[in-house]
């Protein structure tokens, strides 16, 4: 794979960086306004994204309720930000305040540019991997400024100078370009894997990883209710609170593996992999709860 055509080493790298400019360039920081409209909701939601998921995986792993090899997959997922796009969606369709849903969801993501290679090298130290993780942590922080914060920038600037000539780009092709990219970042992840014996491995640790992941979904997303309860009596700002607390960015997490992991695609694959579970799963029971929550309903 690493040999093959495609170049998969270059090509992972190019889709890394096309993402975060075109993340660059959807980037309104208007948005950012409505979502801290209402202070008490921030200042509660983004610790809850952050922070509560990955204290639970921690708890887990301390009762021994967690599967075993998979401590680091299961962090990850547990300290990514949540999506833009789905939380946007399923807050709309239930009608919630989907306008402080995307503020929530932009703000989550730029935070994650700092928040996730932090707590990711803070938890490798403490998991007896502090050798060399100064180094990979500092090899990593030049990819970090290369290939997420100077796309972002360049994506941002290109946006103010150029939106008006630019426009017709906006829009699908906005929606197309990056898309595309993430499915060429699980195509280098996942191809590996098949050609070793993850695969083999993985039949006897399917159920068990499974029904973790789904455990953990179902009891994310119920604190993730009770919690936007607790913190607004108003229904639309609940919704926006819920869909974002109880989502992880798929979007986010591939290319930011990528970046951690370095050129070892298998690697990749498997850190991934508990997140790609928790994504399906996540898209599964938001439909089925917009059903609950008034699907259909749309009051933006």
């Amino acid at each position: 794979m690493r040999e093959g055509p495609f170049l998969p080493e270059i090509t992972s790298l190019i889709a890394v960086f096309v993402i975060f400019l075109v993340q660059g360039w959807n980037l309104d920081l208007r948005r950012l306004r409505a979502a801290y409209s209402r202070k008490s909701v921030a200042l509660s939601l983004h610790p809850f994204i952050f922070l509560v998921p990955a204290m639970l995986v921690l708890l887990a792993y301390a009762l021994d309720l967690a599967p075993a090899g998979w401590s680091q997959a299961i962090l990850f997922l547990a300290i990514l930000p949540t999506t833009i796009s789905s939380c946007v969606v399923f807050t709309r369709l239930a009608g919630g305040d989907a306008d402080e849903a995307l503020g929530h969801a932009t703000f989550s993501n730029l935070l994650a540019v700092v928040w996730v290679p932090v707590a990711w090298g803070a938890f490798l130290s403490s998991d007896g991997e502090s050798v060399g993780v100064t180094q990979s942590m500092g090899l990593f922080l030049g990819d970090l400024l290369v290939l997420m914060i100077l796309p972002c920038l360049v994506g941002w600037w290109s946006r103010k100078k150029m939106e008006d000539r630019l426009g017709a780009l906006q829009g699908k092709w906005m929606q197309l370009v990056p898309f595309g990219c993430i499915l060429v970042l699980a195509y280098f992840s996942f191809c590996p894997l098949f050609g070793d014996r993850f695969i083999e491995d993985l039949r006897s640790e399917a159920v068990g990883l499974a029904a973790f992941i789904c455990g953990f979904l179902v009891l994310v997303t119920l604190l993730a209710w009770f919690a936007g309860r607790a913190v607004s009596s108003r229904p639309e700002t609940r919704l926006a609170f819920f869909f974002c607390a109880g989502q992880k960015s798929l979007a986010v997490g591939l290319p930011m593996a990528h970046l951690l992991v370095g050129p070892d695609h298998s690697a990749v694959g498997e850190l991934v992999f508990p997140l790609v579970l928790f994504h399906f799963g996540q898209l599964l029971l938001g439909s089925l709860l917009l059903g609950i929550l008034g699907g259909g309903r749309s009051t933006r």
